[in-house]
């Protein structure tokens, strides 16, 4: 028999891997996630994300002057398991955030696709904030995915 325990790692995993999120950690990115790995052990979960080349996306430090220059980002991220929720995953102590629900990464995405060409990347990543602080007051309380 399994334990509570297993099946939420199990649901974990499912729940992130291949979807598409909004990262954020001082700007803004559409990405994808992948390669979920998790270590209950030592009580940390790890992915590879892949930067989604989105109009007008990135912002703040993941500014592009053109939105489809170069190859996408790719990067590794690892955080506590208990600062894992159904919609979004944060590193669990400040940092970087990802937010899964497809009613944040279309919003975002439409928001950034309506910048105009000179909006500096740091009103870009305020706007996002101010998105995303919208977002959350207007909506229920994260569950948790992973309890502690």
């Amino acid at each position: 028999m399994r334990s509570n325990t297993t099946i939420n790692h199990e649901q974990l995993a499912m729940s992130y891997e291949h979807r598409e999120a909004i990262y954020v950690e001082k700007g803004a990115l559409r990405v994808r996630v992948s390669q979920i790995h998790i270590d209950t052990s030592k009580g940390v979960i790890r992915a590879e994300v892949e930067e989604i080349l989105s109009p007008g996306l990135g912002a703040g430090l993941f500014y592009r002057s053109v939105w489809n220059e170069g190859a996408p980002r790719r990067w590794k991220i690892g955080g506590d398991l208990t600062a894992c929720y159904v919609d979004d995953w944060h590193m669990g102590y400040g940092g970087w955030s990802l937010y899964f629900a497809p009613h944040v990464v279309e919003g975002i995405t439409s928001l950034a696709a309506q910048w105009p060409l000179d909006l500096p990347p740091y009103d870009r990543y305020t706007q996002v904030m101010d998105w995303l602080t919208d977002y959350t007051v207007t909506h229920a309380p994260f569950k948790r995915l992973v309890e502690g």
